[in-house]
């Protein structure tokens, strides 16, 4: 694994972070040095994605996932937050906001590829 300083959005503003190269073309950015992810943000395809499970009053979470791009001057600007379903489990539900994230980039990709480069947000 590689590792090299990024940056990644969080409640608080905008932190440094060490980010760690993972499988399937993603990574994975923590607030801190020794790992402990306080809110892990991935890198995919040219943006940053997030996901968390928001808690229910039922026995699950909803999964949210949120997507970001690089703005001017370091920024990171959000461009999409997303609504999944309910999960039982909290990690389901956070896995199934990155896999939200991804179709979206992957759709805004192919709408950029079929209108010849110009890109927009559907």
């Amino acid at each position: 694994m590689s590792s090299k300083i990024a940056t990644v959005l969080t409640d608080a503003g905008i932190r440094n972070a060490v980010s760690i190269k993972g499988s399937k073309g993603l990574t994975k950015g923590f607030l801190n040095d020794s790992c402990i992810p306080a809110l892990t943000a991935y890198e995919y395809r040219g943006y940053i994605i997030s996901a968390w499970a928001r808690p229910e009053f039922t026995n699950g979470s909803t999964s949210v996932g949120i997507v970001y791009k690089r703005g001017g001057f370091g920024s990171i600007i959000q461009v999409q937050r997303i609504e999944g379903q309910l999960f039982e489990t909290k990690e389901q539900a956070e896995q199934h906001g990155l896999g939200l994230c991804k179709e979206w980039i992957d759709k805004q990709i192919r709408v950029q590829d079929d209108d010849g480069g110009v890109k927009r947000f559907a």
